[in-house]
C-alpha cells in the first residue's frame, strides 16, 4: 500500500468540535473505559470475499478519515509463503496461471471459475482482473491480490499517524488482531489444518515482527503499562495535572514509603498521546486453535494478550430497537459496579434493505443508546451490501452516530471567531433531548448546575440554586464541586439522577427552560471552536497564540470551498470542450443514510 489516502469527504465544522469536545472532555478518562466506534475490517472491507490491495488502501483511509478508533483485523497465515494475509486461502506458489478477462467488481461477489483446480504442481490458477486494476486470484469463493498482507496495513497507519501530527488532530487508534490458518488452495470451502513444526511462524515472523519497527514510535505496549503501573510517582502522577488520570476509575496501592502503585489501572489518552506521544495500542483478539503452537506470549512486548484490549457484552434488543440491557445500574456509585471497561457490543443489528422492522433512525438511536450505557459500538456486517471503499457513507454515519454528547446541529456557532459576539459558549444538558448538550448564552443563562459529589465518577447532585455560568462554581453542596459528564455512561448518570428530581425542580416536559437544562462545566469563551471546563477564564490548549486555532478552522474552511469551485469549473469546462452533453452524471441514490447527525 502506498499509505493513507481516503477518498472520502470529511466531516464538516460542526462534526469536528464535536468530536474534538467529546476527544478532550475525556480526555483524562483511563482509556480503557472511553468509548469509540468499532469496526471490523473483515466485514467494511472484504464482505464480498474480495481482497482487493488498492480498494483495501482505500477503505482502511476512509475508517479512519470518518472517526474509526478500533479496528479488528482478521489475519491469515499462509505457510507456504510465511506471510499474515488477508486472504483465507493460500495463494499457491507452484501453479500455473490463467489469466481471464472478466472482471470482479468490490459491491457484488463474482461467480467463481470452473478451471481453478490445485491439485498438483501442474494445476492452474485463474487471475481476473478487479474494477481497480489489481490482479486478483480467484481461490475458490475468494478473488485475493498476492501483494496485500499485514505490512500494507500498518502502511496505511504509519500514513495516518504522519498526516495527523496536531494536537487538534490526533486520536488513540487500537488494532485488535485475531489470528487463523489459511485454508490450502486446493480445498478452499474447507477449514484449515492444523498447523506444525517447522510451519509455524518463527520469531522472525512473529506478528510483532511485522509491526514493531515500523509503529515503534507509536506503540504503547504492555511492557510500558506494567512499568508504569508500578511506581506512579514516576509515571501517570509526575505529569501536569492536566495530563493525569481520574484516580477514582481504578485502584490505588500506596506502600510505607509513599510508592503509589495499581493492579488494574490504566493511562489516560492526554498521558499517552501528549505525555508518551504515542497513538496506538496493538492486541489479540482470538487465535483459532489451528494455531495453537503459535507462541503469542513472546509478543508481550508489543502486543496485549488475547482478550485484554476487548470486553464484549451480548446486549438484548428490542423489536422497537432500544436495548433491553444495559451498564447503567442505578445503585452503582462505585466504577467496579457499573464496570465498563473495554466494553464493546458484540454486533449492531443493522438491516440490509429499508425493508426490515427497525427503521434508520431506530437503529442510529440504538448505537446512540449503546454508548450511553458504556458500550462501543461494533459494526461486524457489510453495510447496504457495500465496503468502505464503495461507498463510505453508512460508515461515516454509524461513527457519528456513536457522539454521545451533543445534541444534533451542536454545538452552534462551532466555528465562529473572537471578533464575533461570545454567544451559545457554555453548554448545557437538556433533559427534553434526553440528556444531550446544547451551546447556550454564558451570561444570560441562570440554570441549576451539575454537581458531581466527591470527584465519583457516577454521583451527582443539582444545585439548589441558579446561576449563570461565572457564578456556577459556587453554588454546589458541600462535598461536591461543578462539573461536567466526561464519557457517555457519566452521562447518563446525570441525566436519570435529574430525571429522578421532582417535578418542582426539574421537569423535561415543562415549557420553562429553566426547569429541564442543567449548566455544565465546559465552555468555549476563550476559542469559539475549543471547548474547556474548570473556569470562565480557561484557555485553549491548542496553542500558545489562542487565534491560531481559528485562524486554522478559516484556512481550511476557506481552502475546501475555493478547490470545489475550482473542480466544479474545471469540470464544466470539460464537458463543454468535449461537447459531450450525455456524459452528464445522473445523481446517485446511495442506500443508506441520508442525514448528517445522531438522533436527539
Amino acid at each position: 500500500m502506498t499509505g493513507f489516502h481516503p477518498d472520502s469527504s470529511p466531516v464538516d465544522t460542526t462534526w469536528a468540535a464535536v468530536l474534538l469536545s467529546e476527544r478532550d472532555v475525556a480526555g483524562q478518562v483511563p482509556i480503557n473505559f472511553v468509548t469509540h466506534p468499532v469496526v471490523s475490517l473483515r466485514a467494511a472491507c472484504f464482505g464480498n470475499n474480495v481482497f482487493d490491495y488498492n480498494s483495501a488502501v482505500t477503505c482502511i483511509s476512509n475508517l479512519l478519515a470518518v472517526g474509526y478508533r478500533r479496528f479488528v483485523v482478521d489475519l491469515y497465515w499462509c505457510p507456504e509463503r510465511q506471510l499474515w494475509t488477508f486472504c483465507p486461502v493460500t495463494i499457491p506458489t507452484n501453479a500455473d496461471v490463467v489469466t481471464v478477462s472478466s472482471t470482479v467488481s468490490a459491491t457484488s461477489t463474482p461467480a467463481p471459475s470452473s478451471t481453478a483446480t490445485y491439485d498438483s504442481a501442474e494445476s492452474k490458477v485463474t487471475v481476473v482482473s478487479s474494477s481497480s486494476g489489481s490482479n486478483l486470484y480467484e481461490l475458490g469463493p475468494y478473488f485475493c491480490s498476492k501483494d496485500l498482507d499485514v505490512s500494507d496495513l500498518v502502511d496505511v497507519f504509519v500514513g495516518y499517524f504522519r498526516e495527523t501530527t496536531s494536537q487538534m488532530s490526533v486520536y488513540m487508534e487500537y488494532l485488535i488482531f485475531n489470528l487463523h490458518a489459511a485454508a490450502s488452495a486446493s480445498t478452499p470451502d474447507e477449514p484449515a489444518k492444523t498447523v506444525t513444526g517447522s510451519w509455524l511462524p518463527k520469531p522472525s515472523d512473529y506478528l510483532s515482527a511485522w509491526l514493531e519497527d515500523p509503529l515503534n514510535m507509536y506503540i504503547y505496549g504492555p511492557a510500558q503499562l506494567a512499568d508504569e503501573r508500578s511506581n506512579l510517582n514516576n509515571s501517570w502522577y509526575q505529569v501536569e495535572n492536566g495530563y493525569k488520570p481520574i484516580a477514582e476509575y481504578f485502584t490505588t496501592i500506596e506502600d510505607s514509603d509513599g510508592k503509589q502503585s495499581t493492579p488494574d489501572g490504566w493511562p489516560c489518552s492526554k498521558y499517552v498521546q501528549l505525555a508518551r506521544e504515542r497513538r496506538i495500542l496493538l492486541g489479540y483478539g482470538t487465535i483459532d486453535s489451528q494455531l495453537d503452537g503459535y507462541d503469542e506470549i513472546s509478543d508481550n512486548e508489543v502486543l496485549f494478550p488475547p482478550g485484554y484490549l476487548t470486553h464484549i457484552k451480548n446486549v438484548t434488543i428490542a423489536e422497537s430497537g432500544t436495548l433491553g440491557s444495559c451498564l447503567y445500574d442505578p445503585d452503582a456509585t462505585q466504577v467496579s459496579q457499573a464496570n465498563s471497561s473495554w466494553a464493546e457490543s458484540g454486533n449492531i443489528p443493522i438491516p440490509n434493505d429499508l425493508n426490515k422492522t427497525a427503521t434508520l433512525w431506530q437503529v442510529t438511536d440504538m448505537i446512540s443508546n449503546l454508548t450511553a450505557c458504556g458500550l462501543s459500538p461494533t459494526v461486524n456486517d457489510t453495510l447496504f451490501g457495500a465496503t468502505a471503499d464503495t461507498d463510505s457513507n453508512p460508515y461515516r454515519n454509524v461513527s457519528l452516530s456513536t457522539s454521545w454528547a451533543w445534541a444534533i446541529g451542536e454545538p452552534k456557532r462551532a466555528d465562529s471567531h473572537d471578533d464575533q459576539p461570545k454567544m451559545d459558549r457554555c453548554a448545557i444538558m437538556d433533559l427534553s433531548l434526553k440528556g444531550r448538550w446544547r451551546a447556550a448564552n454564558c451570561s444570560e443563562t441562570n440554570r441549576r448546575v451539575a454537581c458531581r459529589v466527591n470527584n465519583k465518577p457516577f454521583t451527582w447532585a443539582i444545585s439548589s440554586d441558579m446561576s449563570t455560568y461565572d457564578g456556577a462554581f459556587d453554588i454546589c453542596p458541600d462535598d461536591s464541586h461543578f462539573g461536567v459528564p466526561r464519557t457517555g455512561l457519566e452521562n447518563t448518570y446525570l441525566y436519570r439522577h435529574a430525571l429522578s428530581q421532582s417535578k418542582d425542580i426539574m421537569d423535561p416536559a415543562s415549557t420553562d427552560a429553566a426547569m429541564r437544562e442543567i449548566l455544565l462545566d465546559f465552555n468555549s469563551l476563550d476559542i469559539g471552536s475549543c471547548w474547556v471546563s474548570g473556569s470562565p477564564r480557561a484557555s485553549c490548549p491548542y496553542a500558545s497564540d489562542p487565534e491560531q486555532l481559528e485562524r486554522r478552522t478559516v484556512i481550511v474552511s476557506l481552502i475546501a470551498g475555493i478547490v470545489i469551485f475550482i473542480i466544479t469549473a474545471l469540470t464544466l469546462f470539460v464537458k463543454c470542450n468535449a461537447n459531450r452533453r450525455n456524459s452528464r452524471r445522473r445523481k446517485r441514490v446511495i442506500e443508506g443514510w441520508e442525514y448528517e447527525g445522531v438522533p436527539s
